[in-house]
């Protein structure tokens, strides 16, 4: 038995609907959000291949950075802007720890 022709368009539309808005969640989750100062982030934040950190402060800020094969952390001074800190194949996560940079 055939479905009337009106029921099809519906579902053909639900169908088209659904992929629509796939797609536009899927472009999305890939951009960062725009910083100050030109910073595509601030705080860490990975491209496809590429992990770094955005600084959006005026001033030097020493950071955490936690490498996924080594057994401790390293930490590090970064300026204000955008750092890249490696591949996202060797960086987890960083984030901003108190001190001072010299």
């Amino acid at each position: 038995m055939q479905k009337p022709a009106s029921k099809l368009r519906l579902a053909a539309a639900a169908f088209s609907a659904v992929l629509l808005a796939g797609a536009a969640l899927s472009g999305s989750a890939h951009a960062a959000p725009e910083g100050k100062a030109g910073v595509k982030a601030c705080g860490y934040y990975e491209t496809q291949t590429d992990a770094y950190y955005g600084h959006c402060g005026s001033t030097w800020v020493k950071i955490q950075v936690d490498i996924d094969w080594w057994p401790t952390d390293i930490k590090r001074c970064v300026p204000p802007g955008e750092t890249h800190l490696g591949t996202t194949d060797e960086i987890d996560n960083a984030w901003a720890i108190p001190g001072t940079c010299g």
